[in-house]
């Protein structure tokens, strides 16, 4: 008989900019601040998490070594907390989750923490890339997501206002969602220092308040190549602006699932999913 999951709570870092507040930290370091983050509010003793799934696209250097096991051991959890490293690209953390659900509704765990990382301003996006294949090639056109999204926009008729018009209203719902409070409950405040003073970071650094409509018409395509005569033609007439896609970040975020046969020692300090 399958037991139902239950995603008890969720929490996060705040999102860093690149080389911004957060890029002083390590990877499995800020995951370990918010997996602490997330079992203080519970009272819940990590020895009772039995499995971290945790998503990471780019796992090399400091993020290698199997990310979701380091993590956890940085966090001063026991060594009996079992961990793993899921990369299903920009799905990796969604597929945590699916296995974290998977496992409570089959009945081999009743706890689990369902995580992500990805520091980029310390493990650069694509650096753990590799060759591919010759027989791969043959069959696809492989190109990188700026130039995919350049080929949707000419498919499906989107205008270089639309996009940016799209682009502004992001940053215009992020920074009031800021203003209302309506993260302060998700966000764990991560302490940084520099040479100077420590500071505690608790706000999202990406939503731009100095944004307009005119900044982005001013802006150059980010991803038409433009390096040859030919190649110019393609980049004035490209549409996708850095501005206008998902930064490059450096997040952290946490979720709890347990089963509805969580033994009652663990159970009570949990909340219910309302």
């Amino acid at each position: 008989m399958a037991t139902d999951a239950l995603i008890v709570d969720a929490v996060r870092s705040p999102i860093g900019k690149r080389n911004g507040s957060l890029a002083g930290m390590r990877g499995d370091e800020l995951a370990g601040v918010v997996l602490n983050g997330l079992v203080a509010r519970h009272d819940l003793d990590p020895a009772e998490i039995e499995d971290v799934q945790m998503g990471c696209v780019t796992q090399i250097g400091e993020q290698g070594w199997n990310i979701g096991r380091m993590a956890p051991l940085v966090a001063g959890w026991p060594e009996t907390v079992c961990g793993t490293t899921v990369d299903r690209q920009c799905g990796s953390s969604m597929q945590t989750n699916f296995n974290a659900a998977a496992a409570i509704w089959s009945g081999q765990l009743d706890v689990v923490v369902s995580a992500g990382v990805e520091m980029m301003s310390r493990v650069p996006m694509g650096s753990n890339g590799g060759d591919l294949s010759d027989k791969l090639l043959e069959r696809w056109q492989i190109v990188p997501q700026g130039i995919s999204a350049e080929a949707l926009a000419d498919e499906w008729g989107f205008s270089r206002e639309q996009l940016d018009a799209y682009a502004l209203e992001s940053h215009r719902r992020a920074i009031a969602a800021i203003d209302g409070g309506r993260f302060e409950n998700e966000i764990v405040p991560v302490e940084v220092t520099n040479p100077h003073i420590g500071a505690l970071i608790g706000v999202d650094e990406t939503p731009r308040r100095d944004t307009s409509a005119e900044a982005l018409a001013s802006l150059k395509p980010a991803s038409r190549p433009c390096s040859s005569r030919r190649r110019r033609r393609l980049c004035a007439s490209g549409w996708c602006l850095a501005a206008a896609s998902s930064p490059s970040a450096s997040p952290a975020s946490i979720r709890t699932a347990c089963s509805t046969a969580t033994p009652r020692h663990a159970r009570r300090r949990l909340p219910g999913p309302g």
